[in-house]
């Protein structure tokens, strides 16, 4: 059946809100094999922050060294120590976007027909988007005042054992406008690596969760950003060796000469396999605590899907818009660490 122009926008939009699953078709869109925060953060674990930009925490950073051994009658001293830091992070803007002709084809056939041209554009775009997220969410950006932070601005490497994860490269201020010269204590561990061996990278991700697991003696509750706990990610080489290793460890494997594959895990904490990763030479481990790292959203920007609208001075062609305000947001870098590969 005929659809008239003026209906077509109103089946497009009918369309893209309920898309209905209808046959199905080859995806060779992505040479990624997963889009691993893309599918822990963005689709169920975001922060929703409110109250506009920019978005602001605090962290006290050391006590008031007031404490002392007395005599009888000694005179007290007094001072006031400013133990607080606050960080500051500004929110980014994305955009995606897909666009069709009224004119086309499959607006003329009706029914299934557009449920299938709008569910491929809409698709197209959709992974247009999720490819910049995961790209975004895994690397440093410049400086440039547009591109959100990403795991590599919050945790920085070093050739050092220690908390030496310090401000990252074009921002000698710090991260979140704290700079690592100032504040020792904001800071992620860091470690290097040799091979992927019991003795030795094995050795320092104990290490490295022995030396990030902070407990304060005074009891006091402590802001949380996301309600899931650690994440450990890595790519193909490490992973892979990784599994071997068990498969050495274990003599009853049977017929299955992959057993261990995806079953890799770290004091109960899976190890995630990142094909993002795959082409960086360092062969980062990355412990993450998403409790007090997330990506941040900006209420009623999370996922904003527009109406189709004219392109101007193109009287039948129409766009859809895709636009969020998000941020990717640490308030404990001593909580996060990287081992990479020396």
């Amino acid at each position: 059946m005929t659809i008239q122009y003026a209906d077509v926008d109103d089946a497009v939009l009918l369309t893209q809100q309920n898309l209905i699953k209808r046959g199905a078709f080859t995806d060779l869109q992505t040479d990624l094999q997963d889009h691993v925060l893309v599918r822990e953060l963005w689709k169920g674990r975001k922060k929703v922050f409110s109250g506009g930009d920019p978005w602001e925490f605090e962290a006290q950073i050391d006590h008031n060294y007031s404490a002392k051994f007395v005599g009888l009658f000694e005179t007290d001293g007094s001072a006031l120590t400013d133990t607080m830091i606050k960080g500051t992070v500004n929110a980014r803007h994305a955009n995606a976007h897909y666009i069709y002709d009224q004119r086309e084809p499959a607006f003329q056939k009706g029914g299934v027909a557009i449920v299938n041209l709008v569910k491929t554009r809409y698709v197209a775009m959709m992974v247009s988007w999720f490819e910049l997220l995961e790209a975004t969410l895994w690397q440093q950006p410049e400086d440039d005042n547009k591109t959100p932070f990403g795991v590599a601005y919050w945790v920085t490497r070093s050739g050092s054992e220690g908390f030496n994860g310090g401000n990252p490269s074009n921002f000698s201020g710090g991260k979140a406008g704290i700079s690592f010269s100032d504040q020792p204590r904001w800071a992620n561990w860091t470690n290097n690596y040799v091979k992927v061996a019991r003795e030795d990278l094995i050795r320092k991700m104990r290490r490295a969760h022995r030396r990030t697991k902070f407990r304060s003696p005074v009891s006091h509750a402590t802001p949380t950003l996301g309600g899931m706990k650690n994440g450990i990610y890595t790519n193909d080489d490490v992973i892979g060796l990784m599994e071997e290793y068990l498969e050495d460890r274990n003599m009853n494997l049977g017929n299955d000469m992959a057993t261990k594959d995806g079953r890799a895990t770290f004091k109960s904490t899976p190890i995630t396999y990142v094909s993002f990763l795959n082409d960086d030479s360092k062969d980062p481990v990355y412990m993450l605590d998403w409790k007090v790292m997330a990506l941040g959203v900006l209420q009623g920007w999370q996922n904003q899907l527009s109406a189709p609208y004219m392109v101007p001075n193109k009287s039948k062609v129409r766009r859809v818009d895709l636009d969020a305000t998000l941020q990717m947001v640490c308030t404990d870098l001593r909580k996060q660490a990287v081992i990479c590969l020396a």
